[in-house]
């Protein structure tokens, strides 16, 4: 059973979680990393038309250290752009 529901608002939120590229040169451990997030909604498929998705990506400094906490972290960032709360981001054409 997923832990968050399929459709928020008549989208679909799928968040996106990924490890941070390795860029140091001093080879620090990498339990020092963690990851990054990004969030894809998209419209489901309507009557076997093709849905439209985007992707937005959660731009910070730091990195969340704990999986779980950066899925959640995409998953409200998506919740957010549906309801008009991210400015430059809009599903209003979707």
């Amino acid at each position: 059973m997923p832990a968050f529901p399929p459709l928020y608002k008549g989208f679909e939120l799928h968040p996106l979680v990924f490890s941070r590229a390795f860029s140091r040169f001093d080879r620090h451990s990498r339990y020092d990393e963690g990851y990054d997030v990004a969030i894809r909604i998209c419209r489901p498929e309507i009557s076997g038309e093709a849905g439209t998705s985007r992707v937005f990506k959660l731009d910070r400094q730091d990195v969340f250290v704990d999986f779980g906490i950066a899925r959640r972290a995409a998953r409200q960032r998506g919740e957010d752009i549906v309801d008009g709360k991210v400015e430059g981001s809009s599903v209003a054409d979707m």
